[in-house]
């Protein structure tokens, strides 16, 4: 049975969701405070966390932040915050997706088994091929960890995604349209700005890794791994 996190002040709208979920079969712990949250995380296993951005003693962002320098765990981000910044922001700090109060529980529950099956699906591609090399960057793809030389990086599953597209095909231009579709799988949603940002976040940690500008952006279109600027 998977283990989710909801980390969640509000203490009515936390209960309406965990009892939702747990009616779909999960195991739902809840936190009222980015501290609490902390400590849950250190203590038990979690396949997914749900975090909402305005917490006490410790606030969503400064708990996203946390995790993600210690593990790849999805993270969607609830929040009443709705402006394209206020997204961005949290795909900036790591994480995986993002959702607006107020929201239908349903459309919740259809994100999370959206992630769910991108890392199954990641899964599944690292039996057949657990490597993917492309010049000096290495991606364990059963792992999701990224290597380089001796140095390696913890990837979130929509991280992973988009460089494993990137590195099976090497100095082809991908438009922001199609890898969103085949990231995020919401044509309809598509915003240029959540390609960037993940763009910038995998740069960021290449560039730690490596020292070296792999991502080229192509004026008007999108992206490219390697190649000539």
């Amino acid at each position: 049975m998977k283990r989710i996190l909801l980390v969640e002040d509000e203490q009515i709208m936390a209960k309406n969701i965990a009892f939702f979920l747990e009616r779909e079969g999960f195991q739902v712990d809840i936190a009222y405070d980015g501290k609490a949250a902390l400590e849950l995380f250190a203590a038990r296993r979690y396949d997914l966390l749900l975090l909402d951005w305005t917490l006490p003693k410790l606030d969503g962002l400064a708990v996203c932040k946390s995790i993600r320098q210690e593990s790849s765990v999805p993270i969607i981000m609830l929040t009443a915050k709705g402006e394209i910044l206020d997204k961005i922001i949290g795909l900036e700090v790591g994480a995986d997706d993002y959702l607006v109060k107020p929201f239908d529980l349903r459309e919740l529950l259809a994100r999370i088994h959206a992630i769910w099956r991108r890392l199954e699906t990641a899964g599944e591609e690292a039996d057949s091929n657990a490597w993917l090399q492309y010049e000096d960057l290495l991606l364990d793809r059963e792992k999701l960890l990224l290597y380089c030389h001796d140095k390696k990086t913890a990837l979130t599953a929509n991280e992973y995604k988009l460089l494993e597209i990137m590195m099976k095909k090497p100095e082809n231009v991908f438009s922001r349209e199609f890898l969103y579709e085949q990231v995020w799988g919401e044509p309809q949603a598509y915003n240029d700005r959540t390609v960037d940002v993940t763009i910038s976040r995998l740069r960021k940690k290449i560039l730690a890794l490596s020292g070296k500008k792999y991502f080229h952006a192509v004026r008007g279109i999108g992206y490219r791994l390697g190649g000539q600027p």
